[in-house]
């Protein structure tokens, strides 16, 4: 029994089915009913103890080291190491959390069962949190401690991925008292159990490394069978489709700074909320944005919007630009119908706020219990009092407060009493004083002297500010990045190029003809620089934020696109079919994320995020999506061949066929490798930032879940049943849902350490069900017409 392929399917079904179930439970019933019902149900040791005799069964019936098939024995043996090392962590190991005052010695930790003491004791002498300037966000909680023991003392300094190590416990900083005077570590003893799961880790990439190195691995022999097929790569331009205009253009003019004007305001340097000290470009951008769903107005940058506003708000206020898109809430409290309403159209006669009460009402209730209307009522109000707020001043952190090492800066609607002297003048004139030129210069159209007020303000921020400015480098390339848009051309380019030339490589394959490889190639090579444009894109980003640019929801989405085309141009000699879906698949991605729903801001990072784990945890696990993706596509490819109904073309579509699954197999081996590599080193990460690395956290256990799906899939060839190229492009159609579900899913309808989405889930991820909607139909299509031809 133990050496059937079937069982073994049959086990990772049922691991994969209590896995899903759990975060379900969890979601529900909470953390500790998923962990009693699921996690630590010995019927779910039980269930991993099966399967470890499983593969050790079928290992010794393969004879696995008398074929020197030592890769994918040390493969499968690193798993049943790392199970070890988790046993031997639950059953041995320890954690707790030790809470010290500054000034107070401990020597004990809290458990979740009683008080443990401690080999030693801590004394906090120091605690500080470190904001980003300006801004309430912690950017890093430090602890400075000494350590007593039998042999003396040792002062530490203790934060966030700095571990301490004494005597088989680590110390970790956990968490810290809300009037920043005392700290909360986390302390861990878990020394064999970590040394057999590192262990196992290792095993676990010495294995991967042996299978891709081995020629008689499944891999190499996929390799050698696919024949190289010509290749090329296509890229075209789409004109950018220009909007409507709905306002007056030669009014709005009147009432808007010049071009030159705007982008001199564009260079000047400003704090948003989150700290960040960012071109005023950058921060318009994402106010406009904000209100009217587009960094541009009719023609207008974002600059110009934002300043008009501020300087002829009566003109402005009867402006249509506050986007409003529920049809209920014009109905409901009385505003005037369209996609935008004026600034004024909330407020009567008497300027009383229309929807004051209604929003209060709102806010009253739980988030999770206000309906659609009341939650696109907050959009609408949080909209109108961005613009009030630039009304009276605000949200224009324009000034540093000289000497001030927070790096805090101020608006001059802001409380200005800590300036003294001259700087307090300046700070409160400054502002109404370009105004006034700025109003002036509409009429007289010389703007020499509006323009000196604003290098008067340059010069104040270069000369008071404590914490560093941007460079002019930096801003320059900040600026550029603004306007280039180069993810926006490069996502019409891909799937301008993608589609064309899986139209004309299809083209060929069913009707051949001499010219089309004189188009196919230029349209390979368009592909190329397409990617190199999507490169130098993340590139730039990552230069003017300062990091890795794959921390958010958008970043990540910009980075799967890119490892998306990577997968295809990596098959650029081998399939040129390979190179447009992937091609067509990176553009989706980076339209989608280009949508209005996607906040492409540059933000800080929060402390447990400042780890050189982020770059390699993040960017492997994510790159595997792209791999998924392309399996994805190459099966609704394989089902359409197959759902034809000429049989010469069947005949002429089969190889094709062929090649396509075998493609499909390699990438879904190289994006099983990078998953599962990414997981462990994400554990890795977890281990070494807060003394556990894994803990069953939604986001860990269906990405854990998907391994699982992508396994089955590669493991099914074994049974004759599901070893059909349709069976196989099937699973590689449905696997993907697996890989959107650990992406979307938990990020929006779960929660989690890994949850960002808080249940708001985006209007675009319909599009997902509509697009299983149509694969189920070709799916059973294409059934049909296999069971037909085989009658």
């Amino acid at each position: 029994m133990f050496t059937s392929w079937k069982i073994t399917l049959i086990l990772l079904v049922h691991y994969v089915i209590l896995l899903a179930a759990a975060t379900f439970v969890e979601k529900s019933q909470g953390t500790a009913m998923a962990r009693e019902m699921i996690y630590n149900n010995p019927l779910f040791y039980f269930l991993q103890l099966l399967l470890i005799l499983n593969f050790c069964a079928t290992a010794w019936q393969a004879r696995l080291w008398s074929r020197r098939k030592y890769g994918i024995l040390l493969l499968h043996v690193s798993f049943v190491v790392i199970l070890l090392g988790a046993l031997i962590t639950n059953i041995f190991g320890f954690e707790g959390i030790v809470h010290i005052r500054e000034g107070e010695t401990v020597s004990y930790m809290r458990t979740t069962e009683d008080q443990r003491p401690l080999p030693f004791s801590i004394r906090l002498d120091d605690f500080k949190l470190v904001r980003y300037p300006g801004s309430h966000s912690p950017s890093s909680f430090e602890s400075f401690l000494t350590i007593h023991t039998e042999e003396g003392e040792r002062s530490e300094h203790i934060y966030m991925n700095k571990v301490i190590y004494e005597q088989g416990y680590r110390l970790y900083q956990s968490s810290y008292d809300s009037d920043e005077l005392g700290t909360v570590l986390t302390v861990n003893n878990d020394r064999a159990g970590t040394t057999i799961t590192y262990t196992g880790y290792l095993l676990l990439l010495a294995g991967m490394l042996l299978t891709l190195a081995d020629k008689k691995s499944r891999f190499r022999q996929l390799a050698k069978q696919l024949k190289r097929v010509v290749p090329v790569f296509l890229l075209i331009s789409l004109p950018m489709l220009s909007f409507a205009q709905n306002a007056d253009t030669q009014l709005l003019l009147k009432n808007t700074i010049p071009v030159k004007q705007a982008e001199q305001w564009g260079r000047l340097q400003v704090q948003c909320p989150t700290g960040r000290i960012e071109p005023m470009d950058t921060y318009t951008d994402k106010l406009l944005r904000k209100i009217y769903r587009s960094n541009s107005f009719e023609g207008l940058t974002s600059e110009q919007v934002i300043i008009g506003f501020l300087m002829n708000p009566a003109y402005w206020s009867n402006v249509p630009f506050i986007r409003q898109t529920n049809k209920e809430l014009p109905q409901v409290y009385s505003l005037p119908g369209g996609k935008y309403l004026r600034f004024l159209d909330v407020f009567d006669e008497s300027g009383r706020y229309l929807i004051a009460d209604a929003v209060d009402k709102a806010y009253s209730r739980p988030a999770a219990e206000r309906s659609r209307l009341e939650k696109d009522l907050l959009k609408l109000d949080e909209k109108v009092n961005i613009l009030y707020s630039l009304q009276q001043g605000q949200m224009f952190a324009l000034f540093p407060l000289p000497g001030d090492t927070s790096g805090k800066w101020y608006s001059p609607g802001d409380n200005l009493s800590m300036f003294s002297g001259r700087d307090s003048l300046f700070v409160s004139k400054i502002m109404p004083w370009y105004l006034g030129e700025a109003y002036d210069a509409l009429r007289t159209g010389n703007w020499e002297s509006a323009g000196e007020v604003l290098s008067m303000m340059n010069v104040y921020q270069q000369k008071q500010s404590a914490t560093p400015l941007l460079t002019e480098k930096q801003v320059s390339w900040e600026l550029f990045y603004n306007k280039a848009q180069l993810f926006f051309w490069s996502a019409m380019g891909y799937m301008a190029a993608g589609l064309l030339l899986l139209v004309f490589v299809v083209w060929q394959l069913l009707k051949p003809r001499r010219w089309f490889k004189a188009i196919i190639f230029p349209l390979v090579t368009l592909i190329v620089l397409i990617f190199l444009l999507h490169t130098s894109g993340i590139g730039i980003r990552w230069y003017i934020s300062g990091r890795a640019p794959w921390a958010n929801a958008y970043e990540s989405m910009i980075y799967v696109a890119w490892a998306t085309a990577l997968a295809g141009l990596l098959f650029i000699k081998r399939s040129s079919m390979t190179l447009a879906l992937a091609a067509f698949f990176a553009g989706i991605i980076l339209f989608v994320a280009n949508l209005n729903f996607m906040d492409p801001e540059i933000t800080p990072l929060v402390p447990v995020l400042k780890s050189y784990w982020l770059m390699i945890h993040v960017a492997v696990i994510t790159a595997s999506y792209g791999f998924f993706g392309i399996s994805f596509l190459l099966g609704l490819l394989t089902l359409a061949f197959m759902s034809t109904s000429n049989p010469s073309k069947v005949a002429l579509l089969q190889p094709h066929i062929r090649e396509l699954r075998i493609i499909n197999e390699m990438s879904l081996h190289i994006g099983l490798y990078l998953l599962t590599a990414g997981i462990f080193l994400g554990a890795v990460w977890a281990n070494e930032s807060w003394g556990r690395y894994w803990g069953w956290d939604p986001k860990e256990t269906w990405a854990l879940i998907t391994m699982v799906v992508y396994a089955f899939v590669l493991h099914a060839r074994f049974l004759p049943a599901l070893r059909s190229d349709y069976a196989f492009s099937v699973m590689s159609v449905l696997g993907l849902a697996s890989v959107l579900m650990t992406y979307f899913g938990v990020n929006y309808y779960l929660s989690g350490l890994h949850s960002y989405g808080g249940g708001d889930t985006p209007p675009a991820l319909t599009a997902v069900f509509v697009v299983y909607a149509c694969a189920f139909a070709l799916m059973v299509y294409a059934g049909y017409k296999q069971r037909k031809a085989q009658a």
